[in-house]
């Protein structure tokens, strides 16, 4: 195995924390080899006769691909992989209490899943145990947070590329998993310094909580003797270069009148709350025992009504949906079926989802949407004149969605404009998921790959396209950041095209403010560095 400079000082890293029986959080920034750094770490470590097993837990995602980068790496070491249906897994149980192994990878669902499962891996002596994705314990009042700290390792290594997502209290609560020794007891006075969130209002630090140079400094300190972080720029000078650009699209006529509805509901639903505050007694009573839309559900369908207007129920009215209803009853599943029933049913389903009905049912095949529906969007719009932009260089592209419908929805706008495509999201099963990235791959015919950004953005290398499109963005900025870099990464040879689409006038631009501002905190307190040279002085093995 060749190793990178920097991945040495990593390992060295490493070793130096292990010896001192000291669990830590290598924070490398995606791309830049973290895989590759474990692999040779328990390489490195099987030479010098410090005994296994290990523990490597995943998201189901990048399952196939730590099994593969084993294979590919260091094929010594013996890897067991705990995963598959709950018969398979008694099988492998029972097969590993007679087999030696170096290493065993199973998922995040699977060890805190099943009582089975996790009955099996607490009574295992692990030696170390490696969380990938490590993020994904920020929350310590957690069920997979608590599962987890019962687990039993003499060394803890966790894996992130972005340790600070939205405050300083999530980086408290992956030191306190890492070290409980050291943070747990003091967990509740550093969650009190730390325990702001990111605002919107103003970006400036001497008006802003989240950026207080007090706990700033406080961060670092805590940081420094236990996370390594670098970043693509410090260390890959051969990199290609990534350019961050922003469309902002205009809302269609049928988006402008969904926005304005909600957001007038959104209005009148805080005056609501503002005079029920006033009143006293009976009143009072009175109100609390009457429903209030919440403000996350007005939130939420800001931020839907911003992508496209199939997500809620204008084309299907009133008439429409009882004809359909009457319709639908000549199906032989809904031939028993209560008439009025299925209007209600229907009633709360939005035009995309009528439509699906419509397309499954052949009754209601007259119903089906016209294709000008499915292009009624600004973004859309925009996006198809992107993508030919792009197919028109010869170069592809990477389309990333928080929402699954928004995929569907996208699916049926590339099919009608005959672009062919690819799709990986949540529900996609694990062997299938290496299977589309090979196609993709393999087949350069294909110009587009939709991914939902939680499932396509863990540990999927996607550097045969150098495009990346953000179609909706998460308050979460690390999260699209990891999407970003499924294509900005080791073995990338393009420039990369990052855009990000952003309807105007909408709850859009307030979020990308605080996704902003949240990158700044990330930047304030990352730049954590490490000696070299004292690393190459404790140069381990290979």
């Amino acid at each position: 195995m060749e190793l990178k400079n920097y991945q040495q000082v990593g390992i060295n890293w490493l070793n130096v924390l292990y010896q001192n029986k000291l669990s830590c959080i290598l924070a490398d920034e995606m791309g830049l080899g973290k895989t590759c750094q474990v692999i040779a770490f328990m390489a490195h470590l099987k030479q010098v006769n410090e005994p296994g097993p290990h523990l490597v837990i995943v998201p189901s995602s990048t399952l196939e691909n730590w099994l593969r980068e084993f294979k590919k790496f260091c094929p010594s070491l013996v890897v067991k992989a705990y995963y598959g249906s709950q018969r398979e897994r008694e099988d492998i149980r029972y097969d590993l209490e007679s087999t030696h192994y170096d290493v065993l990878v199973t998922t995040y669902n699977l060890a805190t899943g099943a009582p089975a499962d996790f009955k099996f891996l607490k009574h295992c002596d692990f030696n170390m145990i490696v969380y990938d994705e490590g993020h994904l314990l920020k929350n310590s009042t957690s069920d997979r947070y608590t599962k987890l700290m019962r687990l039993k390792a003499k060394f803890r290594l966790l894996l992130t590329g972005t340790p600070l997502q939205n405050n300083l209290k999530e980086l408290v609560s992956l030191l306190s998993f890492m070290l409980p020794n050291l943070f747990s007891e003091r967990r509740e006075d550093l969650h009190g310094l730390f325990n702001k969130k990111a605002s919107t209002i103003n970006a400036d630090e001497d008006y802003n909580p989240l950026l207080s140079q007090q706990a700033i400094a406080k961060a670092k300190t805590m940081m420094t003797p236990f996370v390594l972080r670098r970043k693509k720029s410090q260390v890959l000078t051969h990199l290609p270069g990534k350019t961050n650009q922003i469309k902002y699209c205009e809302l269609t006529s049928s988006q402008k009148e969904i926005y304005l509805e909600h957001l007038n509901r959104g209005r009148a639903t805080r005056k609501e709350r503002e005079r029920r505050k006033l009143l006293t007694g009976k009143e009072a009573e009175k109100a609390r025992d009457e429903p209030i839309t919440s403000s996350s559900n007005v939130m939420m369908a800001l931020r839907k009504a911003a992508l496209h207007p199939l997500l809620f129920r204008k084309l299907y009215d009133e008439e429409k949906l009882k004809q359909m209803a009457k319709d639908i009853m000549k199906e032989p599943e809904y031939v028993e079926a209560n008439e009025q029933y299925i209007y209600e049913d229907m009633e709360v389903m939005s035009d995309y989802e009528l439509n699906n009905l419509c397309v499954k049912f052949p009754t209601l095949s007259k119903y089906v949407l016209e294709d000008k529906e499915w292009l009624n969007s600004g973004k859309v719009g925009l996006l198809m004149d992107h993508i030919k932009e792009i197919m028109a260089r010869k170069e592809r592209v990477l389309v990333f969605s928080l929402f699954t419908q928004m995929l569907d929805i996208l699916e049926k706008v590339l099919t009608i404009g005959n672009i062919k495509f690819l799709r990986l999201d949540g529900q996609t099963s694990v062997d299938t998921r290496q299977d589309l990235i090979d196609t993709f791959y393999d087949d350069d015919t294909i110009p587009v790959f939709l991914l939902s950004t939680k499932a396509g953005g863990f540990g999927i290398n996607l550097v045969a396209a150098n495009n990346v499109v953000i179609f909706d963005q998460s308050f979460n900025p690390h999260d699209d950041r990891q999407a970003e870099d499924r294509a900005h990464r080791v073995g990338q040879t393009s420039e990369v095209l990052v855009t990000r689409f952003i309807s105007k006038g909408t709850i859009e631009e307030n979020m990308l403010q605080l996704a902003e501002n949240k990158l700044q905190l990330d930047q304030s307190i990352s730049s954590i560095e490490v000696s070299e040279s004292k690393m190459e002085d404790k140069a381990v093995s290979m």
